[in-house]
């Protein structure tokens, strides 16, 4: 192959980038954005000759533009003293007010009467604040206090005075809370705080840190040319005798009052409740609900404050031997506290995630059941008593990852099936859940969005993608295929994408593109740009249609231990000390390889961030004779130095599971193909000292490998992520390919994409 042909390959994957991949799809989904007090939305819509902004008008069905974009062009363009184009306006969302448009640009926020479309600038975007749903009302942290802003006067009011470092209100963990991505972007994040209903009242929490141990990074080339700076913060690792707590304080926005919850503090080792969307309000504002698990996930409870007097009380109660979920995927929460004092609740009791209603006399009755997993809760219609859905694998040969929805009644009886079009239906309710965006769509069918009530009866078509531009670079729909894992028993999942050169009488170097979750699945179920909850192969790190543009076949396979199959399914995470997807992952392709001759699998090689990272340097070292290449980003390669949580909840506590022997340093003397170890110097996350411990036993191994540490580069990688995501593609085609890379560099990627 020519330097001239694969400089060609080159530019057509850096097309396929996500920031560049947003051009080739025209209304690829809808995403509403829903507006207080109202069942209407707006949403911002690619189309083939720009972006326009519509609103949708749910109980009439009605859907027109959201603002006369000529006109609120030229309107910016006054103030703003240049010209604006009405086809590519300088903002991303919009806040519609009566009679008007909020929009910020740059660093100003602007208000554009939709009456005369006259602009004015009415001062800097405010960054960090958390505002009520009517708007009145913005909290803030300063000095680790909460402050409240009244946003019709401007006056301030402090909140609290007591807050202090690691003991602060409305705080995040510091291990999740991106101190560096916040540097580095210039970024204040909000508040942790859920705003009632009627927007009187929020909930929020003061997060204890106090006991845990400091971690280290240190900035070696930090953006001033200044000396090194160290970054110390909090981190908890599994075993650690501290972890974080949090007490919750209902705080009055009028009078600036607060209650407290008469509770011993809530155990918070990692993300926020809050954050999940485990911390949540009754629709009559009369009480506030949260979710909190014990060390290991192994006890749930839900409980209910009552906010004028602090009281609280616990509703349900839940343990298992296995990890405790509230949904498919960590962050999901399948639980609603219903008017009647009844709760909807989801659990793996049987061994497949379903519902069950705890009636307000404490009986439980199951509303599902069978070998098949619910996946959402869309809508609760008390007046009804029904309860919108999806499920997944229900129907005889359905594919166990594709939702389709359905309604069951809260006083059980038969399931109705809403859809059956093999479909993957990712709903977007209202807050009040009478209507929702369903984006239905699959791997290898564009998205059509669409508008439901809550009886899931379509009201109106939004849109349909159409995906021409994309088709046109070569790109191809993956195969979806089904494998058996290496008990000879299990069905696996893959998805397989083809060279975009494609001879079926050519021979194809192959790569493992790798996530093991456990909490998410990887192999694409929707269509580009269509959103959905299993993002993990399609994320801005692994891409894995650039490589097929570049010549390679691509393998993703969802092995045994990642998530949204049955809780036997996921808890194999824990067996063979946690590295049983490797001998998945060598299988199915394998068995992909006898019916596809054109996979070489002399040639194979592998690649993934972070768990993925971790994954492909594991799978190079336990399957050595297999594996020839493998690119390690991001890796948490000994979990002993990770998040508690992580190792705790899905492998064990430290008296329950070898995390020494899952460590990758175990197998440094296997080392016998081609490793490039990449870690951002200032990933906060799964922090480079993983990294630096693997290369340490390689070193006292004798082992040759390769390292790229990426200066100020956190653990999303956006600081030169461009040059990262070059020296992949060059190292696969070096040492898999067999070919010499061409001089080329991929453009840098602009930073407002990941603001």
């Amino acid at each position: 192959m020519t330097t001239t042909d694969l400089r060609a390959r080159y530019a057509t994957a850096e097309g396929l980038l996500p920031h560049h991949l947003r051009g080739l799809i025209t209304s690829p989904q809808v995403q509403p954005g829903w507006i207080h007090g109202a069942e209407t939305f707006w949403y911002r819509n690619v189309t083939g000759d720009g972006v326009e902004f519509v609103l949708v008008e749910a109980e009439t069905g009605c859907r027109r533009p959201a603002f006369d974009h000529v006109r609120l062009a030229a309107a910016l363009g006054g103030v703003l003293g240049e010209e604006t184009d009405p086809k590519a306006l300088p903002f991303s969302s919009i806040e519609p007010r009566d009679g008007a448009v909020r929009v910020a640009v740059g660093e100003q926020l602007i208000e554009i009467s939709l009456d005369t479309y006259e602009a004015t600038i009415l001062g800097p975007v405010r960054m960090g604040e958390a505002p009520s749903p009517d708007g009145r009302w913005a909290v803030f942290q300063r000095d680790h206090d909460l402050h409240l802003r009244d946003t019709v006067t401007g006056t301030e009011r402090r909140l609290t005075t007591d807050g202090v470092e690691a003991y602060a209100y409305g705080g995040t963990n510091d291990q999740v809370a991106g101190l560096v991505m916040q540097e580095n972007l210039g970024i204040t994040p909000p508040p942790q705080v859920v705003w009632s209903p009627d927007s009187t009242r929020f909930v929020t929490h003061r997060l204890d840190q106090r006991g845990l141990d400091l971690m280290h990074l240190v900035r070696s080339a930090p953006f001033d040319g200044g000396r090194p700076k160290l970054l110390s913060y909090r981190y908890g690792l599994p075993g650690d005798e501290d972890l974080p707590t949090a007490e919750f304080f209902v705080f009055d926005a009028a009078t600036g009052e607060s209650v407290q919850a008469k509770c011993e503090p809530i155990f918070m080792p990692f993300v926020p409740a809050i954050t999940y969307g485990w911390v949540w309000w009754s629709e009559d504002g009369s009480a506030v609900h949260w979710l909190a698990n014990d060390r290991g996930d192994h006890n749930v409870a839900l409980s209910r404050l009552d906010p004028d007097n602090g009281e609280v009380s616990v509703l349900v109660e839940e343990s298992s031997s296995s990890q405790i979920l509230y949904g498919p995927q960590q962050m999901d929460r399948n639980v609603r506290t219903l008017s009647t004092g009844e709760v909807l609740w989801w659990s793996q009791r049987s061994g497949w995630g379903h519902l069950y209603l705890y009636g307000a006399d404490g009986t439980v009755s199951a509303l599902t059941s069978g070998d098949w997993l619910v996946r959402d809760v869309v809508a609760v219609d008390e007046d009804a008593r029904r309860v919108v859905f999806t499920g997944a694998g229900r129907e005889p040969g359905s594919d166990p990852y594709l939702r389709e929805l359905y309604s069951v009644s809260l006083d059980g009886g038969e399931l109705t099936a809403i859809t059956s079009d093999g479909l993957d239906h990712d709903p977007r309710p209202s807050p009040s859940g009478r209507y929702f965006v369903d984006v239905a769509t699959r791997w290898d069918v564009p998205a059509v969005s669409v508008l439901r009530d809550r009886s899931g009866a379509v009201v109106l078509e939004l849109e349909r993608a159409d995906a021409s531009a994309l088709y046109a670079t070569g790109w191809a729909a993956p195969e979806r295929a089904v494998v058996r894992a290496a008990d000879g028993e299990t069905d696996l999942y893959c998805a397989v994408y083809r060279p975009f050169d494609f001879d079926p009488a050519g021979s194809y170097p192959v790569l493992d593109c790798v996530y093991p979750g456990p909490q998410l699945s990887c192999a694409p179920l929707r269509f580009p740009l269509s959103g959905g909850p299993n993002i993990g192969a399609a994320m801005a790190f692994n891409v894995p249609e650039t490589f097929a543009a570049l010549g390679f076949v691509v393998v993703i396979t969802d092995g045994r231990g990642s998530a949204m199959r049955s809780r036997a399914f996921q808890d194999q995470a824990r067996v063979a000390g946690g590295t049983a997807f490797v001998d998945d992952h060598v299988t199915a392709i394998e068995q992909l390889a006898r019916t596809r001759p054109w996979m070489d699998l002399d040639r194979v090689g592998i690649y993934g961030y972070s768990a993925g990272g971790y994954a492909s340097a594991r799978a190079l070292l336990q399957a050595p004779d297999f594996y020839k290449v493998a690119v390690s980003s991001g890796g948490n390669h000994d979990n002993r130095i990770n998040h508690s949580w992580w190792g705790e909840k899905y492998f064990g506590l430290t008296d329950d599971f070898d995390f020494a022997a899952q460590a990758n340093e175990s197998l440094a003397e296997n080392l016998a193909g081609w490793l490039l170890l990449v870690h951002g110097e200032m990933d906060d996350n799964a922090t480079p000292h993983g990294t630096m411990r693997l290369v340490d036993a390689l070193i006292k191994a004798n082992k040759d490998f390769d390292l790229l540490i990426v200066p100020n580069a956190d653990h999303h990688m956006m600081v030169n992520r461009a040059y990262f995501l070059r020296r992949r593609w060059d190292y696969f085609v070096r040492h898999l390919m067999g070919a010499t890379p061409p001089p080329y560099r991929v453009e840098d990627i602009p930073i407002e994409v990941y603001r």
